[in-house]
Protein backbone atom coordinates (compact mmCIF):
# COMPACT_ATOMS: atom_id res chain seq x y z
CA UNK A 1 0.00 0.00 0.00
CA UNK A 2 2.80 2.41 1.02
CA UNK A 3 4.22 1.91 -2.62
CA UNK A 4 0.98 2.66 -4.63
CA UNK A 5 0.98 5.85 -1.93
CA UNK A 6 4.21 6.99 -3.40
CA UNK A 7 3.09 6.36 -7.15
CA UNK A 8 0.59 8.36 -6.80
CA UNK A 9 2.02 11.67 -4.38
CA UNK A 10 4.77 11.76 -7.33
CA UNK A 11 2.38 10.96 -9.95
CA UNK A 12 0.30 14.14 -8.48
CA UNK A 13 3.43 16.22 -8.23
CA UNK A 14 4.25 15.47 -11.93
CA UNK A 15 0.86 16.60 -12.95
CA UNK A 16 0.58 19.65 -11.24
CA UNK A 17 3.83 21.08 -11.89
CA UNK A 18 3.04 20.52 -15.52
CA UNK A 19 -0.69 22.11 -15.12
CA UNK A 20 0.31 26.01 -14.82
CA UNK A 21 -0.07 28.95 -16.70
CA UNK A 22 -0.49 27.67 -20.59
CA UNK A 23 -2.15 24.41 -19.95
CA UNK A 24 -4.96 26.78 -18.10
CA UNK A 25 -5.63 28.69 -21.25
CA UNK A 26 -4.07 26.88 -24.41
CA UNK A 27 -6.74 24.38 -24.34
CA UNK A 28 -9.10 26.43 -24.26
CA UNK A 29 -8.21 28.33 -26.95
CA UNK A 30 -7.35 25.31 -29.24
CA UNK A 31 -11.52 24.39 -28.27
CA UNK A 32 -12.50 27.91 -29.32
CA UNK A 33 -10.88 27.71 -32.59
CA UNK A 34 -11.68 24.47 -33.62
CA UNK A 35 -15.31 24.26 -32.87
CA UNK A 36 -17.01 21.10 -33.88
CA UNK A 37 -13.63 19.64 -34.68
CA UNK A 38 -12.45 19.98 -31.39
CA UNK A 39 -11.72 16.23 -30.83
CA UNK A 40 -9.05 16.74 -33.93
CA UNK A 41 -7.67 19.61 -32.03
CA UNK A 42 -7.06 17.79 -28.99
CA UNK A 43 -5.10 15.26 -30.66
CA UNK A 44 -3.06 17.46 -31.83
CA UNK A 45 -2.67 19.10 -28.30
CA UNK A 46 -2.23 15.20 -27.05
CA UNK A 47 0.86 14.56 -29.20
CA UNK A 48 3.21 17.94 -28.43
CA UNK A 49 1.25 18.69 -24.96
CA UNK A 50 1.30 15.05 -23.76
CA UNK A 51 2.72 12.41 -25.44
CA UNK A 52 6.38 14.17 -26.74
CA UNK A 53 6.59 15.48 -22.77
CA UNK A 54 5.92 12.12 -22.01
CA UNK A 55 8.64 11.13 -23.52
CA UNK A 56 10.76 13.97 -22.22
CA UNK A 57 9.92 11.98 -18.57
CA UNK A 58 10.96 9.32 -20.24
CA UNK A 59 14.54 9.77 -22.29
CA UNK A 60 16.07 11.45 -18.66
CA UNK A 61 15.24 8.39 -16.89
CA UNK A 62 16.93 6.61 -19.99
CA UNK A 63 20.29 9.30 -18.89
CA UNK A 64 19.61 7.79 -15.23
CA UNK A 65 18.25 11.35 -14.14
CA UNK A 66 20.97 13.31 -16.09
CA UNK A 67 19.59 16.29 -18.35
CA UNK A 68 23.38 17.54 -19.06
CA UNK A 69 23.79 13.99 -20.68
CA UNK A 70 20.70 14.03 -23.02
CA UNK A 71 21.76 17.07 -24.57
CA UNK A 72 25.46 16.20 -24.56
CA UNK A 73 23.97 13.87 -27.62
CA UNK A 74 23.43 16.92 -30.15
CA UNK A 75 27.34 17.77 -28.86
CA UNK A 76 29.50 19.60 -26.52
CA UNK A 77 28.24 23.27 -27.64
CA UNK A 78 24.43 21.93 -26.82
CA UNK A 79 25.32 20.28 -23.94
CA UNK A 80 25.87 23.60 -22.51
CA UNK A 81 23.67 26.30 -24.53
CA UNK A 82 20.56 23.92 -24.22
CA UNK A 83 20.02 23.43 -20.85
CA UNK A 84 21.07 27.25 -20.38
CA UNK A 85 18.55 28.50 -23.01
CA UNK A 86 15.45 25.87 -21.93
CA UNK A 87 16.14 26.91 -18.14
CA UNK A 88 15.91 30.21 -18.94
CA UNK A 89 12.51 30.32 -20.84
CA UNK A 90 10.92 27.94 -18.25
CA UNK A 91 12.45 30.02 -15.49
CA UNK A 92 12.02 33.68 -15.27
CA UNK A 93 12.55 34.86 -18.97
CA UNK A 94 8.73 32.78 -19.69
CA UNK A 95 6.89 30.26 -18.11
CA UNK A 96 7.02 31.61 -14.30
CA UNK A 97 6.18 35.38 -15.21
CA UNK A 98 3.23 33.75 -17.41
CA UNK A 99 2.21 31.96 -14.67
CA UNK A 100 2.19 34.86 -12.64
CA UNK A 101 -0.14 36.69 -15.27
CA UNK A 102 -2.49 33.88 -15.55
CA UNK A 103 -3.23 33.47 -11.47
CA UNK A 104 -3.76 37.50 -11.62
CA UNK A 105 -6.49 36.90 -14.11
CA UNK A 106 -8.02 34.03 -12.05
CA UNK A 107 -7.78 36.47 -8.56
CA UNK A 108 -9.37 39.24 -10.47
CA UNK A 109 -12.60 37.69 -9.90
CA UNK A 110 -12.08 37.81 -6.13
CA UNK A 111 -9.89 40.82 -5.58
CA UNK A 112 -10.67 43.32 -8.51
CA UNK A 113 -9.07 45.97 -7.30
CA UNK A 114 -5.65 44.09 -7.20
CA UNK A 115 -3.31 45.80 -9.93
CA UNK A 116 -0.92 43.35 -11.85
CA UNK A 117 2.06 45.11 -9.96
CA UNK A 118 1.00 44.21 -6.54
CA UNK A 119 -0.48 40.62 -7.41
CA UNK A 120 3.16 39.75 -8.65
CA UNK A 121 5.09 41.11 -5.82
CA UNK A 122 3.05 39.26 -3.79
CA UNK A 123 2.67 35.60 -5.61
CA UNK A 124 6.49 36.01 -5.94
CA UNK A 125 7.32 36.51 -2.38
CA UNK A 126 5.38 33.13 -1.79
CA UNK A 127 7.11 31.73 -4.36
CA UNK A 128 10.68 32.70 -2.97
CA UNK A 129 9.59 31.29 0.75
CA UNK A 130 8.01 27.73 -0.98
CA UNK A 131 11.48 27.61 -3.04
CA UNK A 132 13.61 27.82 -0.05
CA UNK A 133 12.48 24.63 0.98
CA UNK A 134 13.21 22.08 -1.28
CA UNK A 135 12.71 18.82 0.78
CA UNK A 136 9.09 20.25 1.29
CA UNK A 137 8.28 20.98 -2.46
CA UNK A 138 7.28 17.45 -3.84
CA UNK A 139 5.47 16.54 -0.65
CA UNK A 140 3.27 19.44 -0.59
CA UNK A 141 2.45 19.41 -4.47
CA UNK A 142 1.95 15.32 -4.17
CA UNK A 143 -0.19 15.20 -0.82
CA UNK A 144 -2.11 18.64 -0.67
CA UNK A 145 -2.07 21.37 -3.48
CA UNK A 146 -2.62 18.61 -6.14
CA UNK A 147 -5.66 16.43 -4.40
CA UNK A 148 -7.57 20.21 -4.07
CA UNK A 149 -6.86 21.00 -8.06
CA UNK A 150 -8.24 18.35 -9.13
CA UNK A 151 -10.94 18.41 -6.81
CA UNK A 152 -11.89 21.86 -8.01
CA UNK A 153 -11.07 20.82 -11.88
CA UNK A 154 -13.64 17.99 -11.44
CA UNK A 155 -16.42 20.42 -10.08
CA UNK A 156 -15.91 22.95 -12.89
CA UNK A 157 -15.65 20.37 -15.46
CA UNK A 158 -18.84 17.76 -14.37
CA UNK A 159 -20.62 21.12 -14.61
CA UNK A 160 -19.23 22.43 -17.99
CA UNK A 161 -19.94 19.35 -19.94
CA UNK A 162 -23.78 18.48 -18.26
CA UNK A 163 -24.93 22.26 -19.07
CA UNK A 164 -23.03 22.49 -22.00
CA UNK A 165 -24.98 24.00 -25.10
CA UNK A 166 -25.46 22.22 -28.94
CA UNK A 167 -22.38 22.88 -31.02
CA UNK A 168 -22.64 24.06 -35.02
CA UNK A 169 -20.99 22.44 -37.34
CA UNK A 170 -17.90 24.65 -38.17
CA UNK A 171 -14.01 24.79 -39.17
CA UNK A 172 -12.29 22.06 -40.91
CA UNK A 173 -10.63 18.82 -38.65
CA UNK A 174 -7.15 19.48 -40.35
CA UNK A 175 -7.00 22.79 -39.32
CA UNK A 176 -8.00 22.10 -35.87
CA UNK A 177 -4.97 19.09 -35.38
CA UNK A 178 -3.01 21.62 -36.69
CA UNK A 179 -3.22 24.29 -34.27
CA UNK A 180 -3.54 21.75 -31.39
CA UNK A 181 -0.15 20.52 -32.38
CA UNK A 182 1.55 23.79 -32.78
CA UNK A 183 -0.02 25.32 -29.81
CA UNK A 184 0.79 22.13 -27.80
CA UNK A 185 4.73 24.09 -28.51
CA UNK A 186 3.35 26.98 -26.36
CA UNK A 187 2.90 25.07 -23.23
CA UNK A 188 6.30 24.35 -23.49
CA UNK A 189 6.10 20.93 -21.41
CA UNK A 190 8.73 18.70 -23.33
CA UNK A 191 11.11 21.14 -22.57
CA UNK A 192 10.14 21.48 -18.49
CA UNK A 193 9.81 17.22 -18.56
CA UNK A 194 13.90 17.13 -18.85
CA UNK A 195 13.96 18.71 -15.46
CA UNK A 196 10.87 17.58 -13.98
CA UNK A 197 12.21 13.89 -14.81
CA UNK A 198 15.39 14.69 -13.35
CA UNK A 199 14.07 15.88 -9.56
CA UNK A 200 11.96 13.13 -9.90
CA UNK A 201 14.08 10.63 -10.60
CA UNK A 202 16.94 11.55 -8.22
CA UNK A 203 14.24 11.56 -5.11
CA UNK A 204 12.95 8.04 -5.95
CA UNK A 205 16.52 6.40 -6.94
CA UNK A 206 17.43 8.07 -2.98
CA UNK A 207 14.13 6.84 -1.66
CA UNK A 208 14.36 3.18 -3.09
CA UNK A 209 18.26 3.49 -2.06
CA UNK A 210 19.32 0.84 -4.82
CA UNK A 211 21.27 0.51 -7.87
CA UNK A 212 19.16 -1.48 -9.64
CA UNK A 213 18.73 0.88 -12.87
CA UNK A 214 15.63 -1.23 -14.08
CA UNK A 215 13.97 -0.88 -10.89
CA UNK A 216 14.66 2.74 -10.39
CA UNK A 217 13.59 3.17 -13.91
CA UNK A 218 10.27 1.38 -13.68
CA UNK A 219 9.72 2.80 -10.22
CA UNK A 220 10.02 6.65 -11.77
CA UNK A 221 7.79 5.88 -15.07
CA UNK A 222 4.70 4.66 -12.89
CA UNK A 223 4.19 8.15 -11.62
CA UNK A 224 4.94 9.35 -14.89
CA UNK A 225 2.08 7.36 -16.48
CA UNK A 226 -0.34 8.87 -13.54
CA UNK A 227 0.74 12.34 -14.03
CA UNK A 228 0.28 11.78 -18.03
CA UNK A 229 -3.21 10.37 -17.61
CA UNK A 230 -4.35 13.50 -15.41
CA UNK A 231 -3.08 15.47 -18.14
CA UNK A 232 -5.03 13.92 -20.68
CA UNK A 233 -8.46 13.75 -19.03
CA UNK A 234 -7.94 18.14 -17.94
CA UNK A 235 -6.66 18.61 -21.27
CA UNK A 236 -9.59 17.35 -23.31
CA UNK A 237 -11.90 18.22 -20.74
CA UNK A 238 -10.88 21.91 -21.39
CA UNK A 239 -10.57 21.78 -25.09
CA UNK A 240 -14.47 20.60 -24.75
CA UNK A 241 -15.62 23.87 -22.51
CA UNK A 242 -13.30 26.27 -24.90
CA UNK A 243 -15.58 24.90 -28.53
CA UNK A 244 -18.74 24.65 -26.39
CA UNK A 245 -18.85 27.79 -24.44
CA UNK A 246 -16.77 29.77 -27.67
CA UNK A 247 -20.01 32.45 -27.40
CA UNK A 248 -18.93 33.33 -23.41
CA UNK A 249 -15.28 33.86 -24.17
CA UNK A 250 -15.15 34.74 -27.67
CA UNK A 251 -14.20 38.76 -27.01
CA UNK A 252 -11.98 37.87 -23.79
CA UNK A 253 -8.29 38.14 -23.30
CA UNK A 254 -6.65 34.45 -23.00
CA UNK A 255 -5.99 34.09 -19.15
CA UNK A 256 -9.86 35.22 -18.38
CA UNK A 257 -11.04 32.40 -20.81
CA UNK A 258 -11.58 30.10 -17.58
CA UNK A 259 -12.74 32.45 -15.07
CA UNK A 260 -15.51 33.78 -17.63
CA UNK A 261 -16.44 30.16 -18.32
CA UNK A 262 -16.86 29.35 -14.48
CA UNK A 263 -18.88 32.57 -13.64
CA UNK A 264 -21.05 32.00 -16.51
CA UNK A 265 -21.72 28.35 -15.29
CA UNK A 266 -21.93 29.15 -11.61
CA UNK A 267 -22.20 32.88 -11.52
CA UNK A 268 -21.01 33.89 -7.81
CA UNK A 269 -20.49 30.79 -6.45
CA UNK A 270 -17.69 30.34 -8.93
CA UNK A 271 -15.92 33.24 -7.47
CA UNK A 272 -13.47 31.43 -5.11
CA UNK A 273 -13.39 28.06 -6.69
CA UNK A 274 -11.59 29.67 -9.76
CA UNK A 275 -8.83 31.38 -7.66
CA UNK A 276 -8.64 28.45 -6.12
CA UNK A 277 -7.54 26.66 -9.09
CA UNK A 278 -6.17 29.33 -10.95
CA UNK A 279 -3.73 30.49 -8.35
CA UNK A 280 -2.72 26.62 -7.24
CA UNK A 281 -2.53 25.38 -10.72
CA UNK A 282 0.39 28.49 -11.78
CA UNK A 283 1.64 28.53 -8.03
CA UNK A 284 2.66 24.95 -7.97
CA UNK A 285 4.25 25.07 -11.20
CA UNK A 286 6.27 28.44 -10.57
CA UNK A 287 7.25 27.16 -7.53
CA UNK A 288 9.08 23.89 -9.48
CA UNK A 289 10.52 25.44 -12.11
CA UNK A 290 12.29 28.73 -10.10
CA UNK A 291 13.53 26.42 -8.10
CA UNK A 292 14.88 24.14 -10.50
CA UNK A 293 16.39 27.08 -12.36
CA UNK A 294 17.84 28.88 -9.51
CA UNK A 295 19.52 25.81 -8.84
CA UNK A 296 20.80 25.65 -12.22
CA UNK A 297 22.16 28.31 -12.15
CA UNK A 298 24.04 28.03 -8.63
CA UNK A 299 25.55 24.74 -10.58
CA UNK A 300 26.47 26.92 -13.33
CA UNK A 301 28.52 29.37 -11.14
CA UNK A 302 29.77 26.55 -8.96
CA UNK A 303 28.46 28.32 -6.17
CA UNK A 304 28.19 26.67 -2.34
CA UNK A 305 24.34 25.92 -1.21
CA UNK A 306 24.41 28.77 0.95
CA UNK A 307 24.60 31.16 -2.58
CA UNK A 308 21.23 29.75 -2.64
CA UNK A 309 18.67 31.98 -1.35
CA UNK A 310 20.34 34.79 -3.10
CA UNK A 311 20.48 33.35 -6.59
CA UNK A 312 16.29 32.55 -5.67
CA UNK A 313 15.97 35.97 -4.89
CA UNK A 314 17.45 37.35 -8.73
CA UNK A 315 16.06 34.61 -10.69
CA UNK A 316 12.29 35.67 -8.71
CA UNK A 317 13.12 39.49 -8.71
CA UNK A 318 13.77 38.65 -13.10
CA UNK A 319 10.00 37.01 -12.91
CA UNK A 320 8.09 39.59 -11.20
CA UNK A 321 9.88 42.37 -13.96
CA UNK A 322 8.96 40.27 -16.99
CA UNK A 323 5.50 39.38 -15.36
CA UNK A 324 4.70 42.84 -15.90
CA UNK A 325 4.53 42.97 -20.10
CA UNK A 326 1.25 40.62 -18.91
CA UNK A 327 0.72 37.52 -20.67
CA UNK A 328 -0.15 38.60 -24.44
CA UNK A 329 3.46 40.31 -24.10
CA UNK A 330 5.18 37.62 -23.11
CA UNK A 331 3.76 35.12 -25.48
CA UNK A 332 5.00 37.37 -28.25
CA UNK A 333 8.44 37.17 -26.97
CA UNK A 334 8.20 33.39 -26.92
CA UNK A 335 6.52 32.51 -29.66
CA UNK A 336 9.17 32.78 -32.22
CA UNK A 337 11.99 31.16 -29.78
CA UNK A 338 9.57 28.13 -29.70
CA UNK A 339 8.47 27.49 -33.61
CA UNK A 340 12.97 27.99 -33.89
CA UNK A 341 13.80 25.53 -31.24
CA UNK A 342 10.66 22.78 -30.05
CA UNK A 343 11.18 20.94 -33.75
CA UNK A 344 14.67 20.76 -33.02
CA UNK A 345 14.42 19.68 -29.63
CA UNK A 346 11.86 16.95 -30.76
CA UNK A 347 13.99 15.03 -33.06
CA UNK A 348 16.78 14.85 -30.46
CA UNK A 349 14.49 13.29 -27.97
CA UNK A 350 13.29 10.46 -30.54
CA UNK A 351 16.74 10.02 -31.98
CA UNK A 352 18.08 9.45 -28.17
CA UNK A 353 15.01 6.92 -27.19
CA UNK A 354 15.41 4.86 -30.57
CA UNK A 355 19.24 5.22 -31.16
CA UNK A 356 21.90 4.03 -28.67
CA UNK A 357 25.28 5.88 -29.28
CA UNK A 358 25.44 7.34 -32.62
CA UNK A 359 26.44 10.81 -31.41
CA UNK A 360 27.56 12.54 -34.92
CA UNK A 361 24.63 11.33 -36.30
CA UNK A 362 22.15 13.09 -33.45
CA UNK A 363 24.30 16.03 -33.52
CA UNK A 364 23.82 16.54 -37.32
CA UNK A 365 20.31 15.61 -37.34
CA UNK A 366 19.53 18.11 -34.19
CA UNK A 367 21.30 21.11 -35.89
CA UNK A 368 19.85 19.87 -39.87
CA UNK A 369 16.33 20.24 -38.06
CA UNK A 370 17.17 23.80 -36.00
CA UNK A 371 18.33 25.15 -39.12
CA UNK A 372 15.32 24.40 -41.57
CA UNK A 373 13.38 25.18 -38.61
CA UNK A 374 15.56 28.70 -38.67
CA UNK A 375 14.82 28.85 -42.46
CA UNK A 376 10.96 28.15 -42.38
CA UNK A 377 10.49 31.00 -39.84
CA UNK A 378 12.53 33.45 -41.93
CA UNK A 379 10.79 32.86 -45.00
Amino acid sequence: MKRYTHIFIYGFAIFSMFFGSGNLVFPLEIGQLAGSHWLSGFFGLFITGIFLPFLGLFVIKLHKGSYTSFFGEAGRIAQVALPFFTLSLLGSFGVVPRCITVAHGGMQYIFPEFSLEVFSFIFCLICFAVCLRENFLIAVLGKWMTPLLLLCLAVLLLLGITQAPSLPASGEALAAFKNGFLTGYHTLDLFAAFFFSALIFNQIQARLQTRNDKEVLWAALKPSFVGSALLSIVYLGFVFLGAHYKDVTINVSPELILPTIASHLMGEKAVFLIGVIVLFSCLTTAVALNNIYAQYLCGVFSLKKNKFPLILLGTTSLSFMISLMDFQGIARILGPLLEVSYPGIIALTMLSILFKGHLKVKTFLFYGVLALSLGWRCI
